[in-house]
This record gives structure tokens, C-alpha cells and sequence, in this order.
């Protein structure tokens, strides 16, 4: 479907998942943009993919607390992360380059059995809308998590030695770079979530920046999850 497509409520309500009358409720209540033309609403594709991107990642600390709690215990963000899942020296210089590089990644560690197919979703999911989100972060994902693609729940951060053009929405270049490997929906917005609230913090976007080791990142995680688990506790 081409970014520029124009969906009825019926076509939206298919292409993110919910019945049709909750849509035209959150429509009606400007829950999610769309135009009315005469009595029926109509909803441009790439405006959605955005409020959905960014629906998270500027969600309150609150919000994002609701989305990443479970009846079960949180699972720390470092436990998704890891050494072999981060890199701090890379030399790319294109978008293409740097999701190359995360698809190679996973594909080594074992969290995918096809890095083309995944390198292929990736690219496709750029098409639709850049996954950057401003203050030279984007976190490259599947429009659809599947375990058909992802055969485990991890993380994998590249951080480039340039900035890379990456259409972001503050026209900064991106340095760090998220993937989010997930085989479900319900795994994939919890780590979206908790990647948003660790870097709401304009300092921990600073370290993760100048850290000179993988160790030094990883830390910086773990940092995030004692705070974490501290304030969930009061």
C-alpha cells in the first residue's frame, strides 16, 4: 500500500486491527486524524503510520508505564540487549547501509533465520514512513512483528561515527539506531514503550552518544532498569 493512500474507516480499521465502530468513535472524538468529507471519514496513510509511530514515543511516563507493566514481572530492558547486540563503530553512510547492518546482526546472533527477509520488511516499513523519531534516534521495526521473522524477543542498537540522513522529523541526522525484534505485537509495543521512556532523558541520549565501549552502553541500560525497578516500588 503506497504512503500516500487514501483508506474509508472500514480499510482503516482492517489495517490496524480494531473493530470498525471503535475507529469511527475514535475519529469522531479526535482520537486519530482523518478528514470528514459529508458523513463519512476518510484516513491518509501515512498520517496514520505517524500517529501511530508517535503515539508512544510522546506518551507520559504514566502511559508508557501502562503499556510496559504486566501481571508479571518487567523484564529489565538489558536482559533484551546485550553485547553481541550492539554496535558503536559503524561505518554506514546510507539508510540501506545501516538496516543491512541490523538485519546482519540478527541474522548472526540466531533472532532470524532470513536476513534478506527481514532486511526486505525493514526496507519496506521505511517506504511507508522514516522510523526516526528526532534527536538522532530512529528505532527501525516491522510494520507487523511476526515469528515468522523474528524467532526471539531482542533488541539491537547500532550507533553510526556519522550521521546518517534518515528522514527524521527534527532534520537532525540519526546516529543511534533501535531495532526492535519482536515476534508478537503485544512484545513489540512493550519495548517500543520502554525504549521511548529510556530516552526521554536527554542525558542518556548524550552517554549512549560518547560511551567509548559497548560496555558503557549496556550499562546505561541497566542504569535505566534499576531506576526503573526502584520507582515501581514506591
Amino acid at each position: 500500500m503506497d504512503k500516500n493512500s487514501i483508506m474509508t474507516t472500514r480499510e482503516l480499521a482492517e489495517y490496524i486491527k480494531l473493530n470498525e465502530k471503535t475507529v469511527l468513535k475514535m475519529a469522531n472524538d479526535g482520537k486519530i486524524p482523518g478528514v470528514k468529507i459529508g458523513n463519512q471519514w476518510r484516513f491518509r496513510l501515512e498520517t496514520i503510520d505517524n500517529y501511530l509511530q508517535n503515539d508512544i514515543v510522546k506518551s507520559s511516563d504514566n502511559e508508557l508505564d501502562l503499556i510496559i507493566k504486566t501481571a508479571k514481572n518487567i523484564i529489565p530492558l538489558s536482559r533484551f540487549s546485550g553485547l553481541d547486540y550492539i554496535k558503536i563503530d559503524s561505518q554506514a553512510k546510507t539508510a540501506n547501509e545501516v538496516l543491512s547492518e541490523l538485519a546482519e546482526i540478527a541474522y548472526d546472533q540466531g533472532i532470524t533465520e532470513s536476513r534478506d527477509k527481514l532486511l526486505k520488511e525493514l526496507e519496506k516499513r521505511e517506504r511507508m514512513l522514516s522510523t526516526a523519531i528526532g534527536n538522532q534516534i530512529a528505532v527501525p521495526h516491522l510494520r507487523h512483528p511476526s515469528p515468522e521473522i523474528f524467532k526471539t524477543q531482542k533488541m539491537i542498537m547500532i550507533r553510526t561515527c556519522q550521521g546518517i540522513d534518515f528522514s527524521a522529523p527534527d532534520n537532525q541526522l540519526v546516529r543511534i539506531f533501535f531495532m526492535i525484534c519482536a515476534p508478537n505485537e503485544f512484545i513489540h509495543l512493550r519495548l517500543l514503550a520502554k525504549i521511548a521512556k529510556l530516552l526521554k532523558s536527554d542525558d542518556v541520549i548524550k552517554r549512549l552518544i560518547s560511551s567509548a565501549s559497548k560496555d558503557k552502553v549496556l550499562q546505561v541500560f541497566m542504569e535505566f532498569d534499576r531506576e526503573c525497578m526502584f520507582s515501581n516500588k514506591e
